[in-house]
């Protein structure tokens, strides 16, 4: 999650920094934003704007399957831990 800049620079600076701390403190697997690569290019979106098109679905996988693998490690980990 990131705040939207037109909330102001100080709001977003505390807003996005506080996803990644309770991340770290929880020990959970962080993306920060989940349109990263796709939102603002046109190109990847559809004509409203907002939402992505294939192409964009395609660079969100992309930019967001290591996470997920991760994500899948810690949880083969923690199950086999118990």
């Amino acid at each position: 999650m990131l705040a939207p800049p037109n909330l102001g620079r100080e709001y977003g600076s505390k807003f996005n920094k506080t996803y990644q701390d309770l991340a770290q403190e929880f020990d959970v697997v962080f993306y920060p934003f989940f349109l990263d690569g796709v939102a603002g290019v046109p190109e990847l979106n559809q004509l409203d704007g907002i939402h992505p098109t294939g192409e964009g679905i395609a660079e969100i996988v992309m930019r967001i399957k290591p996470y997920v693998k991760k994500l899948l490690s810690k949880i083969k980990t923690s199950k086999s831990d118990n």
